[in-house]
C-alpha cells in the first residue's frame, strides 16, 4: 500500500469513527476555543451534548457538557477548572472552555483516583460552582445526567 492510499485510509477510518457517534467535523472558528494545558484548538461546534463523551471518544481523558444555570440550555464559552483542593483552591490543574454547543473535552487526564481532584465552572457572570467531592472520572457526564447536570451563570 503506498503512503498516500494509507493516508486516504486513515482518513477514512477517522470520518466513519465520528459518523458512528452521529457527529461529523467540527468547523473552525475564532470566536470559541477548547484550551487542554498548553494546547489551544479552536472549534465553534461539537455534537451528542449531554452524553458521555468518553463512551465512543476513547481519547478524551476528560469530557462533558455545561449547561446555563437553569440547566435547560447548554452553555458556551463556560469555563471549568480543575484544582487540587476544594472550591476552586489549591493549584489549578486543567482549564477548559465549553464550545458553541456546551461541550468541553480534553485529552489529558488527571489522576482522579487519588482523590484529589476538584472540579468548579463559571459562565460569563463568572460565578463559580463548584462540586463539593473530589472528581473520581473525567467522563463528567457519565454521573451529570439529564437530572443532575453541570451548571453555571
Amino acid at each position: 500500500m503506498t503512503s498516500r492510499a494509507w493516508m486516504a485510509a486513515v482518513a477514512g477510518g477517522a470520518a466513519l469513527a465520528l459518523a458512528a457517534c452521529g457527529g461529523g467535523s467540527p468547523t473552525e472558528s475564532s470566536s470559541s476555543a477548547i484550551v487542554s494545558g498548553s494546547t489551544t484548538t479552536r472549534l465553534s461546534m461539537s455534537h451528542n451534548a449531554g452524553r458521555d463523551c468518553t463512551s465512543c471518544h476513547r481519547d478524551f481523558g476528560i469530557a462533558g457538557t455545561v449547561y446555563n444555570a437553569a440547566g435547560s440550555s447548554a452553555l458556551a464559552g463556560a469555563t471549568i477548572r480543575f484544582t487540587s483542593a476544594p472550591d476552586g483552591g489549591g493549584t489549578v490543574l486543567l482549564t477548559l472552555t465549553s464550545d458553541g454547543s456546551g461541550n468541553f473535552r480534553s485529552s489529558q487526564s488527571l489522576a482522579f483516583s487519588g482523590g484529589s481532584v476538584y472540579v468548579d465552572a463559571a459562565g460569563s457572570s463568572g460565578t463559580r460552582t463548584a462540586m463539593k467531592a473530589a472528581v473520581t472520572s473525567g467522563g463528567c457526564n457519565s454521573c451529570h445526567d439529564s437530572s443532575r447536570r453541570i451548571t453555571a451563570s
